[in-house]
């Protein structure tokens, strides 16, 4: 009779676990509801489960000791923030350069050195040019002969011929019709040419010496108003949807800590530099005070508005490369991770598209600690619930 006891005892027992083991699969428990918590309800905008994760609940006095601060999540307008760096370059449309309509000798330098600063019509050198000199001499004298000869005669038309050619030299190599005047009223040919600056500025080059001989072909000087000047900086493709012709920017100096000033957006290169993967940008800068010198660096930023839309905290997100994750605090000291879908960043914080609803309120610090115990939770309640 013992074996037959046995037998139905074991058999007994067997029947009675199964029964456990059923009634604990068809109402599948919470951490919550093993300590004895109700169930709370659903969070507005709650979104699909993060596999691999699991609710944690934190005491208050654990909460204080870890540090873990919440922020709410609001609809708020957004500005999305750009900063690069850039190189000051001379404006180009301020950039004139010197040459000389006639060839000859460079008889007097009035601006000896690069850098010089020099003002508009201020004299920069004079070329001794012998044809210029005998250009004067024959207007003169088809001039004098024009005078003595009767209008009608050939002669005098021969002459008149002369003169406008004459006249006509002369202003092909900028002679002005003032100092024809005082050439008429001296008898005396100039015995050389004076050129001058056509703006205001300071001498960026000056290959020419006292006594070279010049043509026509040669830079002799440049001049660059720095009065207002450009940068150049590159911004990623990502980046590009940012900027368009027209914004405001603000420049920074490392010279000049502290102290920002304005620049517009003038130019975007309409094609990519294959090698840096980069878009060209350029910004007009005033520079009257002259504290923009080219060659320069500087920090460009750029804000742009994004509309009001729904944000959360930087902080708070947890990018695991594959997918972000915030906790959300769905009862006093409860916290439930939660996959969101992002939008654009700006000023500190992202654009809500999804997972989140305004009202939510997420961990922004000590959250790692919680993503740690998070994950744990889940790893020990994997092989439980599998073995049943």
């Amino acid at each position: 009779m013992r074996p037959v006891a046995a037998l139905l005892l074991a058999a007994t027992l067997v029947v009675t676990t199964l029964g456990a083991c059923t009634r604990e699969a068809d109402t599948p428990a919470t951490p919550a509801a093993h300590e004895g918590h109700a169930a709370a309800p659903a969070p507005s905008g709650a979104a699909t489960p993060v596999q691999g994760m699991a609710e944690v609940e934190v005491s208050s006095t654990r909460r204080q000791a870890i540090g873990v601060r919440t922020a709410e999540v609001t609809r708020r307008p957004l500005v999305e923030r750009l900063r690069t760096a850039g190189l000051v370059v001379a404006d180009e449309r301020r950039v004139r350069k010197i040459q000389t309509k006639i060839s000859g000798w460079v008889d007097q330098l009035f601006v000896s050195f690069t850098g010089a600063y020099v003002k508009a019509a201020a004299p920069i050198l004079s070329i001794y040019s012998p044809e210029l000199v005998a250009t004067q001499r024959e207007y003169l004298l088809a001039l004098q002969a024009s005078r003595h000869d009767t209008p009608e005669s050939g002669a005098a038309r021969d002459q008149r011929l002369l003169l406008d050619s004459a006249r006509s030299r002369l202003r092909y190599w900028d002679i002005t019709d003032a100092q024809v005047e005082e050439l008429v009223r001296s008898g005396e040919p100039r015995r050389s040419v004076v050129l001058h600056s056509p703006i205001e500025g300071y001498v960026t080059l000056k290959p020419v010496y006292q006594g070279m001989y010049v043509t026509p072909e040669m830079e002799l000087y440049q001049v660059t108003d720095l009065g207002a000047v450009w940068i150049w900086g590159d911004i990623y493709e990502n980046e590009i949807g940012l900027v368009a012709p027209g914004q405001t920017a603000t420049i920074m100096l490392p010279s000049a800590p502290g102290r920002p000033r304005e620049a517009v957006v003038s130019y975007v290169n309409p094609t990519m530099e294959p090698t840096t993967r980069t878009l060209r940008v350029r910004f007009d800068v005033d520079n009257r005070d002259g504290a923009l010198k080219p060659g320069m660096y500087a920090t460009v930023e750029l804000e742009t508005p994004l509309g009001e839309v729904l944000a959360l905290p930087e902080d708070a997100v947890i990018d695991t490369g594959e997918r972000r994750v915030v906790f959300v605090e769905i009862a006093e000291g409860r916290f439930q991770p939660r996959e969101v879908t992002l939008g654009r960043k700006g000023q500190g914080s992202y654009e809500v598209l999804d997972g989140l609803a305004a009202g939510d309120r997420v961990v922004v610090s000590a959250q790692f600690l919680l993503d740690s115990e998070s994950r744990l939770r889940a790893t020990a309640a994997g092989p439980a619930h599998g073995g049943h």
